[in-house]
């Protein structure tokens, strides 16, 4: 059985660690991604039509739908206000 030093299973443990808050953060980002594109198609609007009433950039728009950017509360605010909707932000 191979063993390790406990130096070494720190610096395993620490890489793990940090690996579990990417996918955290990639996870929060794909669910607002998803959330957008679900709440915009059911909004029956385009991602152009959705920049124009929410004066957000289509490309900043896309971004967020890919799940390339992070959006902030005031863009989600901006966004949902456009669509007709109301933000709700959960804490779980």
């Amino acid at each position: 059985m191979p063993t390790r030093s406990f130096n070494n299973h720190l610096a395993h443990v620490r890489l793990e660690s940090e690996a579990a808050k990417e996918i955290d953060e990639e996870t929060r980002r794909l669910d607002a991604a998803v959330a957008l594109m679900q709440a915009r198609e059911n909004a029956g609007l385009t991602q152009d039509e959705l920049a124009e009433k929410s004066h957000i950039s289509r490309t900043t728009i896309n971004r967020i739908e890919n799940g390339r950017i992070s959006p902030s509360f005031r863009t989600l605010e901006a966004l949902a206000q456009a669509m007709g909707k109301k933000l709700t932000i959960a804490f779980s």
